[in-house]
């Protein structure tokens, strides 16, 4: 439950400034201020279940832009490949080893031939 939430607010991270005016503030609340179905349906003066529609419509809308455009996907490979160049690089500076520089090298020029 957590994780999809987690990916949820990611999604809308990336492609919230696609959504409508009203999907954007729904959403804002809900994953930026982390609000309860309750407390925005107070703010917006609009049912519990309206918002709750409205939230499970743009999850699917968010979803489907990631489906076609990718970018959080990409994203996450290219911060996993960050992540691996720097710890390769703090296991060089504990142990200076060619081959991990050679490693280092192969990554980054894949990473340059893939963008």
């Amino acid at each position: 439950m957590l994780e999809k939430k987690l990916h949820i607010d990611a999604l809308f991270a990336f492609y919230g400034k696609m959504l409508t005016e009203k999907q954007y503030e729904i959403m804002d609340y809900y994953c930026n201020m982390d609000y309860s179905l309750g407390e925005i349906s107070e703010l917006l003066s609009i049912s519990r279940q309206a918002v709750h529609d409205a939230i499970k419509r743009t999850e699917k809308i968010l979803e489907h832009y990631e489906e076609t455009l990718g970018l959080y996907e990409r994203f996450s490979e290219k911060q996993e490949t960050f992540e691996a160049l720097l710890e390769m690089l703090n296991q060089y500076e504990a142990s200076p080893a060619p081959a991990l520089l050679d490693d280092m090298k192969k990554k980054i020029s894949l990473e340059i031939e893939n963008r």
